[in-house]
């Protein structure tokens, strides 16, 4: 069903359905209605295993996901909103949470429920309203159907209130101070052999582990190793050489780019093994990435980054950021292959005291929150 039929739909059923809904029926939503991530899966999952009086539905309109995840957890817990019914189940529920877009699509649907934007992340990169490619009928789209829709959105940082405002154009008031639940699975010890054994049996030896997650482009692929100097020999034997193994986590559209280095110290951690892979980051010894706000989450740890900002001109330049990069990313950013290595491999913590720093700036909650977030979700409707 597209956008434009599902508005006409939820318009109708809202006015004229005589639908009344029940507060203890809470609807979780992701990207595009067809994926089980970000916070609103971990919220979910939270309130599946610990609140018994709440009935906790998500909306999966990929037919195959849907039917993987009914078998996982319970064919109870998983609707649609491609038909009319189930519309109707969406607008049953008198709390949504969303991490991205809305289950059902409409206006006015707050003044019936809550309506709770989790989001998906800290916005390093300008998003939503400040995004300056967002054309003129998409901005007005934007504030009628989300913006206006929601009763509050979370962040994790007293800092981030004023810009997550103008961000979605909503009142200080409407920001929350939650966190975010995908980032509790950090604060948990997270056995690194037996979660990578289960997605990758025939991994080497081991004794340190790297995760590398760059950021889509949309103007080219991702240079993943951008050093004039890279050796993929070198590269190998180092791996070898310190027991090391690198995960490359591209976007799904990337996928190829990381082929041509892959082996046997060299994996590939895409959607297929972890569609999100934030609830298990501190397994990792060490994360690259370049403009990628997971490295915000990945603060949490406390242990070492690098950055590739290689293209970092015509990257800012396209999508602008909220603030300075060199400010707020606390690591090495090399520029030769040797370089990149000896980062890999440093033989002193040097960024410590700058990652300490940035943390502060942006993870002010750094302990489990998903059981917070209910509980004054549960004040809320009583």
């Amino acid at each position: 069903m597209g956008k434009a039929k599902n508005l006409l739909f939820t318009a109708c059923l809202e006015h004229f359905g005589q639908i009344r809904p029940d507060s203890h029926i809470w609807l979780f939503s992701s990207t595009d209605n067809s994926h089980y991530n970000y916070n609103s899966r971990y919220l979910f999952e939270y309130v599946k295993e610990n609140l018994p009086e709440i009935t906790p539905l998500f909306v999966i309109n990929d037919p195959e996901l849907r039917n993987s995840l009914s078998s996982k957890y319970g064919k109870q817990y998983f609707i649609e909103t491609e038909s009319i019914q189930g519309i109707r189940q969406a607008l049953s529920a008198g709390v949504w949470f969303t991490s991205a877009g809305l289950p059902a699509y409409g206006t006015g649907l707050h003044k019936k429920r809550l309506i709770i934007n989790l989001w998906h992340g800290v916005p390093l990169k300008k998003i939503a309203l400040l995004d300056p490619n967002l054309k003129k009928a998409a901005r007005i789209y934007f504030k009628k159907i989300f913006s206006e829709n929601y009763t509050c959105i979370l962040t994790t940082s007293h800092e981030l209130i004023p810009l997550m405002a103008r961000s979605f154009a909503v009142s200080e008031d409407k920001i929350k101070v939650w966190g975010q639940p995908r980032n509790d699975g950090l604060f948990q010890k997270n056995d690194c052999h037996e979660i990578l054994g289960q997605l990758f049996p025939d991994l080497p030896e081991y004794t340190k582990t790297v995760l590398y997650a760059p950021t889509f482009r949309d103007y080219g692929q991702v240079q993943l190793f951008p050093f004039k100097d890279f050796d993929q020999k070198q590269l190998e034997a180092f791996l070898e050489e310190k027991n090391m193994l690198l995960f490359i986590r591209t976007h799904v559209a990337e996928q190829g780019s990381a082929a041509p280095y892959l082996g046997k110290r060299i994996r590939f951690l895409g959607n297929e093994q972890a569609e999100d892979v934030t609830g298990i980051l501190n397994i990792f010894d060490c994360l690259i990435t370049d403009y990628s706000s997971i490295y915000i989450d990945y603060l949490l740890t406390d242990k070492p980054m690098i950055f590739l900002p290689y293209d970092r001109q015509q990257y800012l330049d396209g999508r602008g950021m909220n603030f300075d990069y060199d400010d707020v990313t606390p690591g090495p950013k090399p520029e030769t292959f040797n370089d990149f290595l000896d980062a890999l491999s440093p033989k002193e913590d040097f960024w410590k005291s700058e990652r300490t720093r940035v943390n502060r700036l942006f993870n002010e909650i750094q302990h489990p929150c998903a059981a917070d977030i209910c509980n004054k979700v549960l004040k809320m409707i009583r």
